[in-house]
């Protein structure tokens, strides 16, 4: 029986060597897979299409590997400031840039990548030229910046507060007043006294009237959006 006994106990800790091997050479696949650099700069060059199943495919692989391999999504993420770093002059090569920030910001905001704020919020004006109309196809770091919302309000505060360019303060107070919320509302409150460009003046002013909402207290009223809208395009 003892001998048994002991016969058992080696087996059990044979085993769960194995096992702890066998783990140790997954997670190592697991790292590999995802640190191997040319597959990534593939999946990275595939973003520079306008679209189709080799983009669709190339998301798809970026966000389950970055939601699922240890590790990967910081990799991933890190890799795609890098690149959306190096294009944001729409002079040249202007189709795939635009085409790598169109579907990189999009990934990072459904990586909710508060890393890449810096970034996104730096080119919150980085436009395809065609439409001034506000959606991820024609002014995706300032949609991505939406999206990942809060967390963005006090980095947006300093571009308000500080940029030089009346145009960025403008794009800043939009996105500030989108996300909504208290912390929204102090920093559009703050910015109204000291903002000189007539038009983001007025748009400050609006939306804070906009936020006066019963049913959603600080968030633009749905009954003056129209109107907050017209004041962001200065009309």
């Amino acid at each position: 029986m003892t001998r048994f006994l002991i016969v058992s106990a080696f087996v059990l800790l044979a085993i769960n060597a194995v096992e702890a091997r066998s783990q140790e050479r997954t997670q190592s696949v697991r790292f590999a897979r995802c640190s191997n650099g040319t597959e990534l700069n593939k999946s990275l060059d595939a973003l520079k299409l306008q679209g189709g199943d080799t983009v669709y495919k190339a998301a798809e692989s970026l966000l389950t590997k970055a939601r699922t391999v240890r590790g990967c999504r910081t990799q991933i993420v890190q890799a795609l400031i890098s690149r959306m770093a190096l294009a944001t002059d729409l002079t040249t090569n202007n189709y795939e840039n635009y085409f790598l920030w169109l579907h990189g910001a999009s990934l990072l905001a459904e990586l909710n990548a508060t890393e890449a704020l810096d970034l996104l919020i730096s080119n919150l004006n980085l436009s395809d030229g065609w439409s001034t109309s506000i959606s991820e196809s024609h002014l995706p770091a300032l949609v991505a910046v939406l999206k990942i919302g809060l967390p963005a309000i006090p980095k947006l505060q300093i571009v308000l507060s500080s940029d030089s360019q009346a145009h960025r303060r403008n794009f800043a107070a939009f996105a500030i007043a989108y996300i909504g919320g208290t912390q929204a509302r102090r920093a559009l409150t703050n910015a109204l006294p000291r903002e000189t460009d007539p038009c983001v003046k007025n748009f400050l002013r609006i939306s804070l009237q906009a936020f006066d909402n019963k049913a959603s207290p600080n968030h633009i009223s749905s009954a003056l959006n129209g109107k907050w809208l017209s004041a962001f395009y200065c009309r």
